[in-house]
């Protein structure tokens, strides 16, 4: 099996995905009183919340800068492990649709990235007006922030094929991976800056060795008038390129046994 050829055959088909991510998100707030409002929420309380009680405790530091900090990093992040943590048990969720066969393995993996992508297009304007209204925005770095979003998305889906095959075979990842993103979370300068953590300081190797501080610096500083590192370039074309491979020999050597692990 292919993981290229059946994520192909799945774009040429969303219908199978697309739709039912689309009602597993409409679903989740029809009953609710403020419905499709609950989704600008966790967003909303880590800017002005969170941000604006960290913030406060930092004499000097200009809060309308800050706010879009945490804005874009908030949402970046949110988005990946988001797709991560929900990749380790999409498999097992949808065990009845696939002992039935009808469906591909992709199908399920872009379920859940759609529904993600949901969450994150929809709390986009909220952050856009936050981020305008911040001294440093620079609409010229929009272009290369959108390029480097496309990236971490193409990221996203060959890490969550590979956390989806690990998580069909081990149960167990998935509380593994709920810890494993608070841990990233305090490493990714979200509630932070990055020049906390300097380059030659245990602090800057240990930010620089975490792939969520590279997803989330490549789409933030373009926008925010910053330059982004020659290493997170770098860092982010290794980990493509291993990514894809890895992600399509597991997809073809385990594929297969997918229903037997569950």
């Amino acid at each position: 099996m292919r993981l290229v050829e059946d994520l192909a055959a799945s774009a040429r088909q969303p219908d199978h995905w697309l739709y039912a991510a689309w009602l597993d998100t409409a679903s989740r707030y029809r009953r609710h009183r403020l419905g499709w409002l609950w989704m600008f929420v966790p967003t909303a309380l880590y800017i002005w919340g969170v941000g604006g009680f960290l913030g406060s405790m930092q004499p000097g530091l200009s809060l309308v800068r800050f706010f879009a900090h945490i804005a874009i990093g908030f949402a970046v992040f949110r988005l990946a492990t988001t797709v991560l943590t929900d990749a380790a048990t999409v498999f097992t969720s949808h065990r009845a649709y696939i002992y039935d066969g009808s469906l591909r393995l992709t199908d399920f993996l872009l379920r859940s990235l759609a529904k993600s992508l949901f969450y994150f297009m929809f709390t986009l304007p909220l952050v856009a007006v936050v981020v305008v209204q911040s001294p440093d925005f620079s609409p010229a770095g929009i272009p290369v922030s959108l390029a480097a979003l496309a990236l971490v998305v193409a990221n996203l889906v060959f890490l969550g094929t590979l956390v989806a095959l690990v998580g069909a075979r081990l149960p167990d990842l998935d509380e593994f991976m709920g810890n494993a993103t608070l841990a990233l979370f305090l490493l990714t300068p979200i509630v932070w800056l990055p020049d906390a953590a300097p380059a030659g300081t245990l602090r800057g190797a240990l930010m620089r060795a975490n792939p969520f501080h590279h997803l989330v610096e490549s789409v933030r500083a373009p926008v925010l008038g910053g330059t982004v590192e020659a290493a997170t370039w770098v860092f982010l074309g290794v980990l493509t390129v291993a990514g894809m491979a890895l992600a399509t020999f597991g997809y073809r050597k385990f594929a297969r046994e997918v229903p037997l692990w569950l």
